[in-house]
């Protein structure tokens, strides 16, 4: 009995060994070299598509090449291919980038089409979100506002802080989630068992936004009317989402917030975004006149003097007069700021700054503001607190964020790996702060709170009620 049970579990393990591999049987004998040449290719890869380098070499202090020929003696011990891609993976675990990675997995040849291809319903792309309760609803005395436009996106309530009303919205993603898509296809009268054809998916994408700054803006209104003095906007375990963090946080101040700047690595593809924005600019302007047209000419002009540079061809990681990154504008697009009224009737308006894509107004919220973030907010949450911090709009509040940076912008694919096919992800972009830091450091709170990635709700809540009154006497100061 007991030598069947030994037997059973080395043929698991086998098994399972098998698996990882990959393995046809016989299995091949591990051969270092290849190995070897793809970590020098990945290496390589760093230093002239990676838009971190500079960040990771100097604020973070790392010897590129001496991680990379520790890498090479693990190769040259490692026993099987399992072992060789898991020292890879470590290695760029280590960047402590999640947009750095490689994907293992065999490539599978698409289907031959057997017909005309057919698009998918509306919404059917669109995933549920994973609610969870805003931090603060484990206060003493908190009172949630769970009815009205905007509750279900954004839910929130009202807590007493030292005597003043604070009110908390949550931001569970800067993503409109599957009912509010159902609820824009019905607008729009798009049928949800029909496909979303010709010019359906865009105005779908942009009804489903215009429907978030609307309930956005409804949920502030009902915070004034519930008399909240001080607003806290939730962005607790926030992960990001899109660019409509750059419409949500205008809502949130009177002031006329500036983006930050974005930085592309050069490629072709970067080129061709750039050129794209230049001729979009161009065949906006219509019937402008003077000052306004020749400031639009000079834009669409800088752009293509961009997209020229991101188009020649050198190494950043050899030349140095091949600049890496590229001058992209900002995460508001060309602009860093505009004025939503006025941007509103100019068809090129979108064109210079991108959330005039959508109707909205500046500073539906305009007093006293809170921003919660802990270790798992990350990139469109990050953008959004560097931008209040950065143009000192409100207080930042819990743990350093987790610093995720800018990701993909310019549609840059993956290195492709020469033996063993792995296809390594990086960023092609990068957003800076105010101060030219670059935002991949994480977002460093105003007023820390000691939140751990393992808190439950119960223990979350405990450790905000003791820094929450000072952040409410941070903000409120001179009020």
């Amino acid at each position: 009995m007991g030598d069947n049970v030994v037997m059973f579990q080395r043929l698991r393990t086998a098994v399972l060994v098998l698996a990882l591999c990959g393995a046809a049987w016989p299995a091949f004998a591990y051969d270092s070299k290849p190995w070897i040449e793809d970590a020098r290719q990945i290496r390589a890869a760093l230093g002239s598509r990676y838009p971190n380098v500079g960040w990771l070499t100097g604020d973070r202090g790392m010897d590129l090449d001496a991680a990379f020929r520790a890498v090479e003696g693990g190769l040259e011990k490692a026993k099987s291919d399992v072992e060789a891609k898991a020292l890879l993976d470590r290695a760029l675990a280590s960047l402590a980038d999640g947009h750095v990675q490689v994907d293992w997995s065999p490539v599978v040849a698409a289907p031959a089409a057997s017909g005309p291809s057919v698009a998918a319903p509306p919404c059917a792309d669109i995933r549920p979100q994973r609610q969870r309760p805003p931090v603060a609803s484990g206060l003493p005395g908190w009172t949630p506002l769970d009815t009205g436009e905007g509750a279900r996106e954004f839910p929130g309530g009202i807590v007493t802080v030292e005597g003043r009303k604070v009110g908390v919205v949550q931001i569970v993603l800067f993503m409109a989630d599957r009912v509010v898509c159902e609820a824009a296809a019905a607008e729009l009268k798009y049928p949800l068992d029909k496909p979303c054809e010709g010019d359906c998916s865009r105005r779908l994408d942009q009804h489903m936004y215009q429907l978030m700054s609307d309930r956005f803006a409804a949920r502030l209104e009902a915070m004034k009317a519930a008399g909240a003095q001080v607003l806290m906007v939730d962005l607790a375990g926030n992960g990001g989402g899109r660019e409509w963090a750059e419409v949500a946080v205008r809502q949130l101040s009177p002031l006329r917030l500036k983006s930050a700047p974005v930085r592309y690595v050069r490629s072709p593809l970067a080129a061709e975004s750039l050129e794209s924005l230049a001729q979009d600019i161009e065949a906006n302007i219509g019937g402008e006149k003077g000052a306004a047209k020749a400031a639009l000419l000079r834009e669409a002009a800088d752009l293509r003097t961009r997209a020229a540079e991101a188009r020649r061809v050198c190494d950043p990681a050899t030349d140095t007069a091949c600049p890496l990154l590229i001058d992209a504008g900002y995460g508001s697009g060309v602009r860093a700021s505009g004025d939503p009224v006025a941007l509103a009737d100019k068809a090129w308006g979108q064109s210079v700054f991108q959330p005039a894509k959508w109707s909205w107004r500046e500073g539906v919220w305009s007093g006293p503001l809170i921003v919660l973030v802990d270790g798992k907010s990350a990139s469109a949450s990050e953008e959004f607190a560097a931008i209040i911090q950065d143009n000192k709009a409100g207080v930042i509040m819990g743990s350093p964020t987790l610093g995720a940076g800018c990701g993909h912008a310019t549609g840059l694919g993956p290195v492709v790996l020469r033996n063993s096919g792995g296809r390594l992800s990086l960023p092609d972009c990068l957003r800076l702060r105010a101060d030219g830091s670059n935002e991949i450091g994480g977002v460093e709170p105003d007023v820390l709170v000691g939140f751990r990635n393992t808190d439950g709700p119960a223990l979350k809540a405990r450790r905000l009620a003791m820094r929450l009154p000072a952040a409410v006497a941070q903000v409120t100061a001179g009020r």
